[in-house]
């Protein structure tokens, strides 16, 4: 017993001394990366409005939680809730389109006061169709992120929780113009500038546009634009035509004065302040504002305080602002009636006739052969009609 005691301490000892030396050879073992909390809301919800080929669901994702990762999103689903059900689907070149990153550098506090494209959070514009018998209630979203750039795996978010407005309606409005050839341009798609452009104002980021319509005149029986030379501003058929008011109201914004752009290969840079160039802006009661834009320079017929009704002539279509050819640029707005400081609004208009199709590629209109009479219905993309 006392030869083999110390034996066995020594055996003892060296096995400990063996797990020791393993135990500080191991490499230390790293904590997993923590994923990101992101949040996605819907900063207005959307409110449903009625054009020829469905009801138009309208609105913005935007995200939080998002600033020290690196990503582009790869897929969007808009699911109702009630359902389970995956009622749109956004991805490849219509995600990439429709996806706007947060500025870097963020845009400056005067930039976020006075009026800035700038964003400080990323949004995403969706928009799309359902038919009439078919609007969701509520939606919710899942939304797949690629971190590829940051070497990380995709991540799956899931939110932006919203109630569709069911219980508030479009404005119901007249026209702004009157008789056949007129084309409506740049509305019903989140791909058009007017759904794609996010502007921050008094600290609030909204989409003024979102609903806006772009009128341009084409002749009647040729369906063509304009005659002559197509860079000179006053070749085209609806330079000059009278504008109306598109319902009873008090005027609240007006501004004349801003150069008529003659050539339109010449257009100046625009600004967030000269951007409508001359217009109106019409309280129609309720907060909600109509807004008029490219004004002929020195046509504006009416001033702030003026009461208008409807069917009356407040100016003619021009040039001016940010405008490359000769259009009005109509929208309604609610909540504040500056026309890049307030939230679009949808719009209907009480009764228009579809007369034809029109191609931006080729700038030529196909007609109907017999008007389809519209009622309380916005107009969709690149289509011809006429007014009462």
């Amino acid at each position: 017993m006392s030869v083999q005691h110390p034996l066995l301490i020594i055996v003892i000892a060296a096995v400990l001394v063996i797990a020791a030396g393993c135990t500080q050879l191991a490499a230390p073992q790293q904590p997993a990366p923590e994923t990101p909390v992101v949040n996605v809301t819907v900063p207005f919800a959307p409110i449903p409005v009625e054009s020829t080929n469905g009801v138009n669901i309208a609105y913005e994702l935007e995200f939080t939680g998002t600033e020290k990762m690196t990503f582009m999103p790869e897929k969007v689903e808009v699911i109702d809730p009630a359902t389970g059900t995956v009622i749109y689907t956004a991805d490849g070149t219509l995600l990439s389109s429709t996806f706007h990153p947060a500025s870097v550098p963020p845009p400056t506090e005067a930039e976020l006061q006075d009026g800035t494209a700038k964003l400080l959070l990323p949004r995403i514009n969706i928009w799309f169709r359902v038919e009439t018998d078919a609007v969701p209630d509520r939606l919710t979203h899942r939304v797949t992120l690629n971190r590829t750039a940051d070497g990380l795996p995709l991540l799956t978010v899931t939110g932006g929780d919203v109630a569709v407005r069911k219980d508030l309606s479009p404005v119901v409005v007249g026209a702004p113009v009157r008789g056949p050839g007129w084309v409506i341009i740049e509305t019903t798609s989140p791909l058009v500038h007017h759904a794609r452009s996010q502007i921050t104002m008094h600290g609030v980021t909204r989409v003024p546009q979102r609903y806006a319509q772009d009128y341009m005149y084409l002749d009647p029986a040729t369906g063509a634009p304009f005659s002559g030379n197509e860079t000179v501003a006053r070749d085209w058929y609806g330079f000059g035509m009278e504008l109306y008011a598109v319902g009873n109201g008090t005027v609240v914004y007006a501004r004349d004065g801003v150069p008529d752009i003659e050539i339109t290969t010449q257009k100046p840079p625009a600004t967030i302040d000269t951007a409508l160039g001359n217009g109106v802006v019409i309280d129609l009661g309720d907060r909600k504002y109509a807004c008029y834009g490219h004004m002929v320079n020195g046509s504006v017929r009416v001033k702030v305080g003026d009461t208008v009704t409807e069917g009356q002539v407040i100016g003619l279509m021009g040039n001016t602002g940010n405008s490359d050819a000769p259009h009005l640029h109509f929208q309604v707005i609610t909540d504040n009636p500056a026309v890049l400081g307030g939230e679009g609004y949808p719009i209907v208009y009480r009764s228009f006739n579809l007369t034809g199709t029109f191609s931006e590629d080729s700038i030529t209109a196909t007609f109907l052969d017999k008007p389809v009479p519209q009622q309380d219905r916005l107009m969709e993309n690149d289509v011809v009609v006429s007014f009462p």
